[in-house]
């Protein structure tokens, strides 16, 4: 399989430098955007994140959205997933010789995009959550970013599969309902769908921000004793679409799942 190496084909897979911090410091950012139907799904606000998520870590990575847009469509057919759903990884990080974590104006960037086929859609398959011991914190602006620190991510996730779950439920210092490890979340109430603000420790999915844009959902905090009265819950992110939630802890979820499937079908209608 052919990479993107800041532009340029390579087959070659050691292709991360030494000095790349991304590896050595988590010094990076990245997105996660699905193809499929021989488009970049929501490629416009993936990369909106990305150049907000640059800027904040004051990483100075320049793209032009046209011809990133091009680079990765000729990664796709160079590794012949055109026909296919695919899942494009882009991984921008700060490279340097010199040892320590000062910023310098002549640190470098690396810019690496990978494509792989999807071939496990999850697309509204039921799923069951814990509940997180690790809290998100809702004050610190990673939180809000995908970096490439998702060691809490990890060890939260491994931690609900070993007690039996698919994923877990991060809340916040302030004991509101953030997310899970790698989705957003939402809530139906009074027969309306609502997802926690950004304010408590939310990352800005892709997904979520069109919902919101389309008035198909709205902003609200929430505690867990609370969520768990919900009759619907769904997640969502950038690969898997929307899945149902079924159980949190040993709670049951309501088993209809009837605004959840109308919500899919106006996503499917818009080609998402």
């Amino acid at each position: 399989m052919y990479t993107l190496n800041n532009g340029k084909l390579t087959r070659n897979k050691n292709i991360i430098s030494i000095e790349d911090r991304g590896y050595l410091l988590g010094d990076a950012v990245f997105e996660t955007i699905l193809y499929k139907d021989k488009n970049l799904i929501l490629f416009n606000l993936h990369l909106d994140r990305l150049i907000s998520s640059l800027k904040l870590v004051k990483i100075k990575a320049i793209l032009y959205k046209r011809k990133f847009h091009q680079d990765i469509l000729r990664l796709i057919e160079k590794n012949k997933l055109s026909n296919k759903t695919a899942v494009i990884r882009i991984t921008i990080s700060r490279v340097s010789n010199e040892r320590g974590i000062d910023i310098h104006d002549k640190q470098g960037v690396c810019i690496i995009v990978k494509s792989s086929e999807l071939k496990n859609d999850l697309r509204l398959k039921p799923i069951t959550l814990d509940i997180s011991n690790i809290k998100r914190n809702e004050k610190s602006f990673v939180s809000k970013i995908k970096s490439a620190n998702y060691l809490e991510n990890i060890i939260a996730k491994n931690d609900a599969i070993e007690a039996g779950y698919n994923d877990a439920i991060f809340t916040n210092n302030s004991g509101n309902v953030s997310s899970c490890t790698t989705s957003n979340i939402y809530f139906l109430k009074n027969n309306k769908f609502y997802t926690p603000p950004v304010s408590d420790g939310v990352l800005n999915g892709t997904i979520r921000e069109f919902l919101i844009r389309k008035k198909k959902v709205a902003v609200k905090s929430i505690k867990i004793d609370n969520l768990l009265k919900c009759k619907e819950i769904f997640l969502s992110n950038s690969v898997y679409g929307i899945r149902p939630v079924t159980y949190i802890k040993k709670k049951p979820i309501g088993k209809n799942f009837d605004n959840i499937i109308k919500l899919n079908k106006f996503m499917l209608d818009k080609g998402i």
